[in-house]
């Protein structure tokens, strides 16, 4: 940045010590004191223009910064508003009115059944705090950053802490996504499997599904890769997910 104090000085200096070596000559290569006020004037106007650019870079600096902390705040808010939606129990009515001791601001929901002889004991879907909603903040920060082993030990934390919250699934989620990038194909399949599993009707279900079988792929398990790949255009016809899975099922060979 251009110092003001050496500007003004600069100009001054070069006004009063150019005029009085000059003057005299006059010619077509002199330069006339009032020559040299101008270029003063001129150079101050520049200074002028230089602080008001500087002001509105730093203006343009923190709206830019304020912009990304509301997109982020926005996202969470959408996530948790999918997660909700999504979350609602509407095949156990009875299971929450015939157990008082289920508190009023749980959700609950069951993991889908493989075996009709086996009925999983439903999960206690807690809605998150403003507390836990800054903890998953913090750690998707992590993500968004790129610091993915500082992320993955973030959420493996906030699912310890957090078992059975809204935000639980999601953070499962991100683990999968995490374990990818840290180069466990094994512990990312567990981390999407838990997402389908304990907290089925997720709104990260299908991404959780669509990831597992392209790293089921990448390990020729083909047809494992093809039954989850299968059931997320089944079970969710109208999403995007559900365009990328049937686009890398024509491809598998």
């Amino acid at each position: 940045m251009i110092d003001a104090f050496k500007f003004r000085s600069f100009a001054m200096v070069l006004s009063l010590t150019v005029p009085s070596a000059l003057v005299s000559g006059a010619d077509n290569t002199g330069l006339t004191p009032a020559a040299a006020a101008d270029l003063l004037y001129q150079l101050e106007s520049l200074q002028v223009e230089v602080s008001q650019l500087r002001g509105k870079v730093d203006e343009q600096s923190h709206e830019l910064a304020k912009m990304k902390r509301n997109q982020l705040d926005r996202y969470i808010d959408l996530d948790k508003r999918l997660t909700l939606l999504l979350n609602k129990p509407s095949p156990l009515p009875s299971v929450v009115s015939a157990n008082p001791a289920i508190p009023q601001n749980t959700v609950v929901s069951a993991p889908p059944v493989s075996n009709a002889s086996i009925i999983p004991a439903p999960i206690l879907i807690e809605k998150p705090t403003p507390e836990i909603q800054g903890v998953y903040r913090s750690a998707y920060e992590l993500v968004r950053s790129k610091d993915y082993k500082a992320a993955d030990n973030a959420f493996s934390a906030f699912v310890t802490k957090y078992p059975s919250n809204e935000l639980t699934g999601n953070a499962y989620y991100w683990l999968g996504e995490l374990k990818l990038v840290l180069g466990d194909k094994e512990q990312a399949l567990e981390n999407f499997a838990i997402v389908s599993s304990r907290f089925s009707g997720h709104a990260k279900e299908a991404d959780a599904l669509y990831k597992s079988g392209i790293v089921y792929d990448q390990l020729n398990q083909k047809d494992k890769a093809r039954s989850l790949l299968s059931q997320v255009v089944d079970r969710y016809p109208e999403t995007n997910t559900s365009k990328l899975a049937s686009g890398y099922l024509s491809n598998i060979k």
